[in-house]
């Protein structure tokens, strides 16, 4: 059952990671990274295994801010994220992302951290929902904006969903590139090809919800 779920786990993750590749070189846009996996303990309970699986470029960002030993998990990411050329990005807390050499910080909609707030080898992403949210992103900073959701999503079953047509207009307008989040999956992905994604972010993608 453990070669099974790695296998699987595998799997998933190089169809991803086609399917981000696909959505960048579509894009028009260069962007430090294509493919995000989120953490989420009450989903994914082991996220060291999918850090070690992903591939050369990706990147993690670590959420779970209420996880009572989050310091150590950042910090077992952070290594092995180095060994494998992955960017590790740190939500809502520089001081951490500081702490454990992080690669950059991501901000929640609910931070009000800047570019301008962080050492300047960090990168920015900002978490967007709309195009008023993308607005702010751009005027702080962001390198990169994490729009969502996508598409319908098991964490968020009931919430606003942009669709393909939605989340696309939003996303050509944009300054900064455009990593998509919600319910997106390897086959669902080539929906939202368009200006500007150069990739796309998840969770239980990954994981196999």
């Amino acid at each position: 059952m453990v070669v099974d779920r790695h296998q699987g786990l595998r799997l998933r993750t190089a169809k991803l990671a086609a399917a981000a590749t696909a959505l960048k070189y579509q894009s028009g846009r260069n962007s430090p990274f294509s493919l995000v996996f989120m953490t989420d303990q009450a989903r994914v309970t082991h996220p060291e295994l999918i850090a070690r699986i992903l591939p050369k470029g990706a990147a993690v960002i670590l959420r779970d801010y209420d996880l009572p030993q989050r310091a150590a998990l950042a910090r077992r990411l952070s290594i092995i994220c180095k060994a494998r050329g992955i960017s590790l990005l740190i939500a809502g807390n520089p001081d951490l992302a500081i702490a454990v050499d992080a690669a950059g910080v991501h901000r929640p909609r609910w931070s009000t951290l800047t570019k301008a707030d962080l050492p300047a080898r960090f990168l920015l992403t900002a978490s967007c929902h709309n195009k008023e949210e993308l607005a702010e992103a751009e005027k702080i900073g962001a390198d990169l904006a994490i729009l969502s959701p996508a598409f319908e999503t098991r964490s968020h079953p009931d919430g606003n969903v942009l669709g393909a047509s939605g989340f696309k207009t939003i996303a050509e307008n944009a300054s900064i590139p455009i990593i998509a989040l919600g319910g997106v999956t390897a086959l669902n992905a080539n929906q939202l090809t368009g200006r500007n994604v150069v990739g796309l972010a998840a969770i239980g993608a990954f994981w196999g919800d």
